[in-house]
């Protein structure tokens, strides 16, 4: 059974998403609201949450390599 304040998965309950704001620079704003009005993503989230995707996805290895270097010691 979970305990209280937590899912059955053993994180806690809360939103499934959080807000992240941070700056840009005009050109990549440009550019990226020119992918939203083509029709390529939804919103400028989306487009976000999935460039972020792709560059975790891509650093994988490293993000593993330094959590096992981190366990030793």
């Amino acid at each position: 059974m979970a305990k209280r304040g937590e899912s059955r998965r053993g994180f806690e309950e809360g939103p499934r998403t959080h807000i992240v704001s941070f700056h840009i620079p005009r050109a990549l704003l440009d550019a990226l609201d020119r992918l939203v009005e083509m029709g390529v993503f939804n919103n400028r989230s989306e487009a976000i949450r999935t460039a972020l995707y792709k560059l975790l996805t891509e650093h994988s290895d490293f993000l593993e390599r330094r959590r096992l270097m981190m366990g030793y010691r």
